[in-house]
């Protein structure tokens, strides 16, 4: 015997239509706020067309190192003036430190990286460690201005601190360093 189509299949058919759709709008809309929260966390400010690089707001940025580690600012120009920023102690007014992320003349892929059990940067090509400070690295300005927000000025020829001496009778280089 043949079944007869129930007249409720195209109602609920068009039920089941609909709230796909609605899901659907729902999760596009969710993605949608999930995106313009996580870019306006990420809001910095690009333009160094004056030669000074504002990252961000000193609390943010001293949170996001002392989380994570120093903040790596890649030279995304095309250039080989790749930078870290580094904060130390407990006053976000002071004690930041911007500098090259390599040795002068070093090819692009040697550079520090972090090592977080000794808080020292290690050059991955030889080795060399310095403090988190930079000390011994190409150093630039720095400074905070009245909002909070952190400034490096680029146009500045990066001066190169003393790197840490190895003897450990000498302490001419255990300053606390630029910026505190």
């Amino acid at each position: 015997m043949p079944v007869a189509e129930s007249s409720r299949a195209p109602a609920r058919q068009a039920l089941l239509v609909g709230l796909g759709a609605v899901l659907g709008v729902v999760a596009v809309l969710f993605l949608v706020l999930q995106a313009d929260r996580l870019v306006g966390q990420a809001d910095l400010d690009l333009d160094i067309s004056d030669g000074i690089y504002r990252p961000g707001p000193v609390a943010e940025l001293a949170e996001g190192i002392d989380t994570s580690g120093p903040l790596l600012l890649s030279d995304t120009s095309g250039g080989d003036r790749d930078l870290i920023v580094t904060h130390t102690g407990d006053d976000l007014e002071t004690g930041w430190h911007a500098f090259a992320a390599r040795q002068p003349a070093a090819p692009r892929d040697c550079f520090v990286v972090w090592s977080a059990d000794e808080r020292t940067l290690v050059d991955n090509c030889d080795g060399t460690v310095y403090p988190e400070t930079g000390e011994g690295l190409p150093q630039y300005p720095v400074a905070v201005d009245g909002d909070g927000i952190l400034s490096i000025d680029l146009n500045s020829a990066p001066r190169v601190a003393p790197a840490p001496s190895t003897d450990p009778n000498d302490d001419t280089t255990t300053g606390t360093g630029r910026g505190e």
